[in-house]
């Protein structure tokens, strides 16, 4: 199957389209109502950082998804258009030092919730990996 491509203005009132979405490409590859959770928290995690970090909450910017199966594992693409960020160190938010610490929580769980976890162009691409 050919990929599913998807495109929101970075405003956070579009978040019900993403989720609909969501619930189109889960119906499309069949995925399970456990993978669907853990698919549906991570996405919506990567667009709320593309819409508020990446883009800065500028709607002229636009988040892109594509989405595609390969190998009974599906694919999830995020794409703002920011400049990106250092995610080469995610803190652990369940740390004593990290505990008071709002920023990180986000990542950790797209980390911890997703098979692979694969950032592209400086972090302001995410590609999660899910196995169907």
């Amino acid at each position: 199957m050919d990929k599913l491509e998807f495109s929101i203005a970075s405003e956070i009132g579009n978040i019900v389209k993403v989720e609909n979405f969501i619930d189109y490409f889960s119906d499309v590859y069949n995925v399970e109502p456990d993978v669907f959770g853990k698919i549906s928290l991570c996405v919506i995690e990567a667009v709320n950082n593309a819409i508020l970090y990446g883009n800065k909450l500028d709607p002229s910017k636009h988040v892109k998804f594509t989405v595609y199966e390969e190998d009974k594992r599906l694919f999830v693409t995020v794409k703002d258009e920011g400049e990106g960020f250092d995610y080469s160190y995610i803190p652990d938010p369940t740390l004593p030092d990290n505990i008071e610490k709002d920023a990180g929580r986000g990542l950790y769980l797209m980390k911890t919730l997703s098979d692979d976890l694969i950032f592209e162009d400086e972090g302001s691409k995410v590609t999660m990996v899910f196995n169907l």
